[in-house]
């Protein structure tokens, strides 16, 4: 791997000198070695949390998100994410489906919301928390249908086949060829052979999870309508990873050689594949779900050629598809008997990968394209929406593989490599008196700063990249106060710095010139928050090597001091760097004990400096406000001094 180097700025931190802050003398016979011995801390420290998908029917990582409320409004087909709140903490559990870590979360939280974009897991689990931990499962099948596992007692048939005169299932039938199936849709062709079975399931369901996440649309560049030509004799065999439907919808294929493709689906000759794609992993009402599954994600199937099928006969079939020929796919909504309660509609609906083939609910032809194809590795992924747009391509998704593995290289590829994922998550809102060594005004808001942690990781959990952003916000300071970050266990030497900033107003990030002190891993971000009122500072960290621990930022105010060093402000107990000004320390009304490491702390009941873990601009908004400047922060909060008194264990969402 290339190894990347430190970049430091050559900027220097200035600041006029009628903006020092000269500090209080220290009063004669004043005691200061009493202070309140209460942190002040809204982090619930080392939670142990465990998340675990057992019942996705496969074994895959599962990228997941932690939530304060619940992130999910339900739909009658499907669910839209919320974009007013954020995550407060995001991973991956192992290829068994399960997480089990400790991470620091808000110390309000006493419910959490257990969120994910994959489509072959649970979106949502509630959890509470109990004596500082989380255990959050997804539902067992038997809860979801008190026992009936749906192998027997099924009297279902696809309507797609000859024999069946089901309105809205007329036409041309499917050929019923591969072999026959259960009263659920079971299939008794399924493939148990080797060359062309799936041995990478993990990594295909999480790069489908990072490629078209449920939570946002699929990418344009997927969309197409892209049969799969084969550029040299192959064997060809498909598997079903999964669905996330209300439908009990039935799969089929078709083929034509290049240059001849069908003009409607009546002259395709489709093959039935899999007459029942529910398997019962319908997030909406699973329970009803999996009454009706016929089929088992993993499921893989061997393609046959029929050279003669244009007449009706299965005579010289194969496992050979000859080069030159093109591989297509339609799935019928619905075309299966058994169904899902309140979702019994003999739908037209019909989604192919041939341009021309789809039809909508009225049985005409669009040109939308209503698949996703890309490869992966040694494998061609293609995903369906089914009927209602929920542009997430989600509804139905299986694997193409082939013998040999490049027999298939005209659609996109996605490079292994870039299985990653990167997540922005909401750590809080850090506020500061900018007074200290006095206490000031107690009214927390001469520097407000909101702080998101970014990460880019793969599915292993090791993180390649992490970010540090925060947001200044309006406020009537006098003082000229700078905004920095240290990261007190230091940072690899084989990285790339990347320093940003956001303007007020402005849509994009654009190159900045920050100050990186490496011998205290400090970051200078801005020597005047006054300046830029309102703007984002960004410091982006690529990691040559993965690290394995998410790194924590400490946040201060700075001014300058005596000589080279600096007046710095942070919160309760926190250590300041060794650039620090030490002369400060035990003057004015701060008690701070340096032998002991005791830093910041005070005889009161409010500190110099606090974070609010979780926090929002919103949930702060009273600090902004001009009237309210010098308002004690309990008159604008009632519940803080019953939390500051109790050090902490009542009232700990009083800011919420």
């Amino acid at each position: 791997m290339k190894t990347l180097w430190i970049l430091v700025a050559a900027f220097v931190l200035s600041s006029c000198v009628e903006d020092v802050y000269k500090g209080p003398k220290e009063e004669p016979g004043k005691d200061n070695t009493e202070y309140n011995d209460f942190d002040f801390s809204t982090v619930a420290s080392d939670v142990n949390l465990e998340v675990g998908y057992r019942n996705m029917g496969v074994e895959a990582p599962v990228y997941f998100e932690v939530y304060d409320e619940n992130p999910v409004e339900w739909t009658e087909y499907s669910y839209k994410k919320r974009t007013d709140i954020e995550p407060l903490y995001a991973a991956y559990t192992g290829t068994d489906g399960v997480f089990r870590g400790k991470v620091d979360l808000p110390a309000y939280l006493k419910k959490a919301y257990i969120y994910t974009p994959a489509f072959y897991a649970q979106t949502l689990i509630e959890a509470d928390v109990v004596n500082g931990t989380i255990v959050a499962n997804d539902d067992a099948p038997e809860t979801r249908a008190n026992g009936d596992d749906r192998r027997t007692g099924g009297n279902g048939v696809c309507y797609m086949v000859e024999g069946q005169n089901q309105p809205n299932y007329q036409g041309a039938r499917w050929k019923n060829w591969l072999g026959s199936y259960t009263g659920e849709g079971y299939v008794d062709y399924e493939y148990q052979g080797g060359e062309l079975a799936i041995n990478n399931y993990a990594e295909l369901y999480a790069a489908h999870a990072n490629v078209i996440a449920e939570d946002h649309d699929c990418p344009e560049y997927l969309r197409s309508y892209s049969d799969m030509y084969v550029n040299e004799e192959a064997e060809v065999a498909v598997t079903f990873l999964g669905q996330n439907t209300c439908w009990n919808s039935s799969l089929g294929y078709y083929y034509y050689r290049e240059g001849q493709a069908p003009a409607s689906l009546d002259e395709a000759h489709v093959i039935l594949l899999f007459p029942n794609t529910q398997d019962g992993h319908w997030d909406n009402n699973p329970g009803l779900a999996w009454r009706t599954r016929g089929i088992e994600r993993g499921t893989t199937v061997q393609l046959k050629y029929y050279p003669n099928i244009a007449s009706g006969s299965k005579e010289g079939e194969t496992t050979a598809f000859p080069a030159g020929y093109r591989i297509g796919f339609v799935l019928a909504n619905n075309a299966w008997s058994e169904r899902v309660s309140g979702f019994t509609g003999n739908n037209l609906y019909r989604s192919a990968t041939s341009e021309g083939l789809s039809v909508n609910n009225d049985g005409v032809t669009y040109r939308t394209p209503r698949t996703a194809v890309y490869k992966y590795g040694d494998v061609v992924m293609i995903s369906f929406e089914d009927y209602k747009d929920d542009e997430n391509f989600s509804d139905v998704v299986i694997t193409m593989k082939t013998n040999p593995i490049d027999a298939i290289t005209d659609v996109p590829v996605v490079d292994p490599d870039e299985n990653t994922t990167t997540t922005n998550t909401l750590k809080g809102m850090y506020a500061f008196e900018d007074l200290w060594p006095d206490n000031g005004d107690y009214d927390m808001n001469d520097v407000l700063a909101r702080y998101h942690y970014g990460k880019t990781l793969n599915i292993y959990n090791e993180i390649l990249a992490e970010s540090f952003t925060f947001k200044t916000f309006s406020n009537h300071a006098a003082n000229s106060n700078g905004l920095a970050f240290t990261l007190p266990n230091g940072v690899p030497a084989d990285m790339e710095m990347k320093y940003e900033m956001r303007l007020p107003g402005a849509k994009d990030f654009t190159e900045a010139d920050f100050t990186y002190e490496a011998e205290t891993h400090t970051f200078l971000l801005t020597d005047n928050v006054k300046t830029n009122m309102g703007a984002e500072y960004r410091v982006t960290l690529n990691y040559a090597n993965p690290i394995a621990t998410e790194s924590q930022a400490q946040v201060f105010i700075h001014k300058p001091g005596t000589g080279e060093n600096r007046w710095e402000v942070h919160i309760a107990r926190e250590a300041p760097t060794s650039k620090v000004d030490k002369s400060y320390f035990g003057t004015g009304d701060d008690s701070s004990n340096l032998a002991e490491g005791l830093y910041y702390v005070n005889n009161t009941q409010y500190p110099f400096a606090f974070f609010l873990a979780g926090a929002t601009e919103g949930n702060l908004s009273k600090l902004l406000i001009r009237e309210n400047e010098s308002v004690p922060i309990n008159d604008l909060y009632p519940e803080y001094i019953g939390w500051s008194e109790s050090n902490g264990t009542q009232n700990a969402d009083w800011y919420k």
